[in-house]
């Protein structure tokens, strides 16, 4: 409830209130006492009456006070209104509605909360009076968007019918700057009214300093959509890659995170899988209240490439948002060539047993995304090599120049080499084949072997973590295994400006890199197996030798893309061939933008900001860089996770949050009841009158 003056100017007079008490001081008798005994008696009889005297006049002076009051009143002619009404009459209106389209509201109002919403703006519109003006502005808004008043009611009711539900929470701050810019312009009377379910999200991020401009004088009415009863109310917080990388035919380990925000047991709920729109798995589950439950899931991708996965909740009456969406990239199997320097009849004795047990642990082909092929140095002159990505040299001794040949020609097409060294490698052939061939293989020059007795072994002190080949070591436990590793045998190298991945604590280096037109080479200056260095029996092993194969295979490994929230700008990196070039995206509602591609140091980089639908966004590359890209051809956008709580800020919250501006939070049904105005001029006209008639009694009794 509130009041209101038609004619707010009257007010001034008030002042004038002041004035019969003005002319009483002035009027008051300065009398010049002079002491007579004989009249002693009288004046004491006299002082006795003058106290009832004193009482009637300062009556009369509170009567006439009082008339000037309800006379300055009268002509300002206040309003009584309860309920969530619009003024009426006194001059014209100048009202913003702010509208939360936000996605809590989908669930606000048991079930229906921004169909209520719409019709609670749409009956303020409707109530506009002949000379009002009214704003509509939606809350998920970035703050760049222009708005103004309106006087057309069927302009501002076309407005309010194409706002749509966002998938993004509340921008209070840019809706509330808005709705103050708008009010800057003259009007008599100026409100805001808010429209909400008060979601605890939307209020957590706003604060009154971020607005630029605000103006206490104009109150804020907040319409409130609530829940009658609370509803079961739960989320998918995250979905989480459980196995190690993705490839085809491979065992896929999906783990999805339940949330449960109420204070009820969510029973029975149906939790499922979806890939390229085919359900794979579906579990029930049960999550405590306010608690969280893990489903795991398992299944297999059939081809290489994107795929556009989601996990949905299926229960009903469950408010919050039942999808997470999720992108899978799989690779196909890396076939890798390895040539083994040093065959043995045993297996376990041979050069290349440790290698080929790290790349395919269980020795199964369904089992690992890299299939290594093993070879003698005689078979590589006639094996193709045009369907492998990596090829790995282990203790050969010497290359022909066929072997040489094909290997550049492998190098320039973008496969990758890795080079170990051994007992029979001879360094002069090396260096006259693969140093000093144009273009050259190896980044170094080899020089002597360095043998000694494996208790004067060195360890490894120096890891270049910044490197691709190495970042999967930024687990401590990883590099502690590493640098355990002790090396007593390794050929000594000129790594003079070369690209040093791994060194020992003596400095001298154990694996070094060079780029050989668009393929990679790496050089490992110990053995594969355990004749120089215990390494293969670490820990560290199996993922440094898959990392190494990754990495010289394009680093283009099966990746998951969990999403980015509603609203984030979306970073994509690109080769740089494709600067200059221009970006398609396809976003959920089938709509399509366009993005310039930019060049940033040594790739190219676009940026896309409107990622405003929660869904799948799919890309579009030039022809001529798509192939080249390695990039994934989708990512996943989701809503924010704390957008699915239906937890509310409470009245006395929202008046800290917003102070000094007044605040009054009204339930919609208020709304809906029209609320009650009164016109307090007859009241006041009457009590005018009263105190005049007695005034007058009391001025002739005095």
């Amino acid at each position: 409830m509130s009041v209101f003056f038609l004619h707010p100017i009257y007010l001034f007079g008030l002042l004038t209130a002041s004035l019969p008490i003005l002319i009483h001081l002035l009027n008051r008798r300065r009398l010049k006492r002079v002491r007579f005994p004989a009249v002693r008696f009288v004046l004491l009889s006299q002082k006795r009456i003058s106290r009832s005297y004193r009482l009637r006049h300062w009556l009369l002076l509170a009567l006439r006070t009082l008339a000037v009051i309800v006379l300055a009143l009268l002509l300002a002619n206040p309003i009584f209104q309860t309920g969530a009404g619009l003024f009426a009459g006194g001059g014209p209106v100048s009202l913003v509605v702010l509208l939360d389209n936000s996605l809590s509201m989908t669930w606000s109002g048991d079930g229906d909360g921004f169909k209520r919403a719409k019709e609670a703006a749409r009956l303020l519109i409707s109530s506009l009076n002949d000379g009002d003006r009214a704003g509509l502005i939606p809350t998920n808004i970035s703050g760049k968007e222009s708005f103004r008043l309106k006087q057309e009611k069927d302009v501002l009711l076309k407005e309010l019918d194409e706002i749509e539900i966002a998938d993004g929470t509340a921008n209070l701050a840019a809706a509330l700057g808005k709705a103050y810019e708008l009010l800057n312009e003259p009007a008599e009377q100026k409100e805001i009214r808010l429209v909400t379910d008060l979601a605890l999200t939307g209020w957590d991020q706003f604060s009154i300093s971020s607005l630029k401009q605000y103006d206490p004088s104009i109150p804020l009415k907040t319409i409130r959509i609530g829940n009658k009863q609370p509803p079961l109310n739960g989320t998918i917080r995250e979905v989480r890659l459980g196995s190690q990388g993705i490839g085809v035919n491979l065992p896929l380990h999906l783990e999805a995170i339940v949330t449960n925000f109420g204070d009820q047991e969510i029973k029975e709920l149906l939790v499922q899988l979806t890939i390229d729109g085919q359900t794979k798995e579906q579990k029930l589950t049960s999550i405590q209240p306010r608690g969280e439950t893990s489903v795991a899931f398992q299944t297999r991708l059939s081809r290489p490439g994107g795929h556009a996965g989601q996990v949905s909740l299926k229960k009903e009456g469950l408010a919050g948002h039942p999808t997470a969406y999720f992108g899978l990239d799989a690779q196909d199997k890396v076939k890798v060539l390895i040539v083994d320097g040093d065959p043995q009849t045993s297996l376990v004795q041979s050069e290349t047993f440790f290698l080929s047990r790290a790349l395919d642990p269980t020795g199964e082909q369904q089992s690992s995304v890299y299939l290594p092929t093993v070879i003698i140095p005689d078979g590589l002159n006639a094996a193709s090599l045009d369907s492998y990505q990596v090829i790995v040299l282990c203790n050969v001794a010497t290359l022909s120049d066929p072997a040489v040949a094909k290997i550049q020609n492998f190098l320039r097409q973008g496969g990758g080499l890795l080079v170990f060294g051994g007992d029979r490698l001879q360094s002069e052939n090396y260096n006259v084949k693969l140093v000093q061939s144009s273009p050259p293989v190896l980044p170094v020059q080899l020089r002597e072997k360095k043998l000694g007795p494996e208790a004067g072994a060195d360890k490894v002190a120096k890891l270049d973590l910044t490197h691709p080949a190495l970042l999967g070591f930024s687990d401590a436990i990883l590099q502690e295994s590493l640098k355990s590793a002790r090396v007593w045998g390794y050929s000594r190298i000129s790594a003079s400006g070369k690209s040093v991945l791994i060194a020992l604590a003596n400095g001298d280096p154990l694996l070094v890199e060079q780029r050989v037109g668009n393929g990679r080479v790496l050089f490992m200056t110990t053995s594969a197996d355990r004749d120089w260095s215990d390494l293969p029996v670490k820990t560290a092993y199996l993922p440094l030798i898959q990392s190494l194969t990754h990495y010289l295979a394009g680093g283009k490994r099966g990746v998951m893309d969990s999403g980015i929230p509603v609203g984030t700008a979306k970073e994509i990196f690109l080769p740089p061939s494709a600067v200059g070039k221009i970006l398609r995206i396809s976003k959920p509602n089938k709509q399509e933008a366009e993005v310039s591609v930019n060049a940033e140091k040594d790739r190219a980089s676009a940026s896309f900001q409107e990622n405003d639908r929660a869904g799948i966004y799919r890309l579009a590359l030039p022809a001529e860089v798509a192939k080249e890209a390695g990039t994934p051809q989708l990512y996943a956008v989701n809503p924010p996770f704390l957008e699915s709580r239906l937890d509310s800020i409470s009245e006395a919250e929202l008046q800290m949050k917003l102070n000094p501006v007044r605040v009054e939070v009204i339930p919609v049904d208020a709304l809906q009841q029209g609320g009650t105005r009164t016109d307090l001029a007859l009241p006041l006209l009457v009590l005018l009158i009263v105190t005049l008639v007695l005034e007058g009694w009391f001025a002739q009794r005095i």
